[in-house]
């Protein structure tokens, strides 16, 4: 993880230069053992905004697209981010996430499976929801507001013009939220509904 650490120094700058970024309910963020961050997605930022910026050291799911060329599949998994497949189910990022929790880290998962074109919150993915509900940790509620308008989606992410240092990105956690440990598919799909809504409004409050 040496090499995690030190692309969150040298990146702090960066990002502090190019954007006014605050900060919120840190102290909601476990300070050890396994715990899952579940933030909304407006922009490409928002993975690096977290890597950078989360009190502790954090794993996310990236779309296998990332890791296309082979500086990307050596480097990204050496700054936290891991491949998953977007639209259909992934057994083998399930387990890794699993054996991940399973050894304390903590995994950020963005459930609505891609970025929004319109930073409103989009409907979440199923996969997402059955992960947490199997997890049994903690689920941190992460908003992460202004990124659209530094970064949407819609706009080349040129480094050069990111941002002016005007833009304000706010970054707020929530409070941990328990659902329990659903080991039976039976049981997460009864739990599934409900669990989203909580994670919905959570992140909706987050982001007002």
């Amino acid at each position: 993880m040496m090499m995690y650490r030190v692309a969150r120094r040298l990146s702090r700058p960066y990002f502090h230069a190019r954007m006014k970024i605050r900060f919120e309910g840190e102290e909601h963020v476990p300070s050890k053992g396994p715990f899952i961050l579940v933030s909304n997605h407006q922009s490409d930022l928002d993975p690096m905004l977290l890597h950078a910026f989360c009190p502790r050291l954090l794993f996310t799911l990236a779309k296998s697209s990332v890791f296309r060329s082979s500086l990307m599949r050596w480097l990204a998994p050496r700054v936290g981010a891991l491949p998953t497949r977007r639209y259909q189910v992934d057994p083998q990022s399930v387990r890794v996430v699993l054996r991940l929790l399973d050894e304390g880290w903590g995994v950020g998962l963005f459930p609505e499976g891609e970025r929004s074109w319109d930073a409103t919150l989009q409907a979440f993915r199923t996969g997402s929801m059955r992960l947490i509900l199997k997890s049994d940790v903690p689920v941190i509620p992460c908003g992460i507001a202004g990124t659209y308008d530094v970064c949407p989606r819609w706009a080349d992410m040129e480094w050069y013009k990111l941002g002016r240092g005007r833009e304000t990105v706010t970054i707020r956690y929530g409070k941990p939220i328990f659902f329990g440990r659903h080991d039976c598919r039976a049981s997460r799909e009864q739990a599934r509904p409900a669990a989203t809504q909580v994670i919905e409004e959570a992140l909706l409050s987050l982001t007002a």
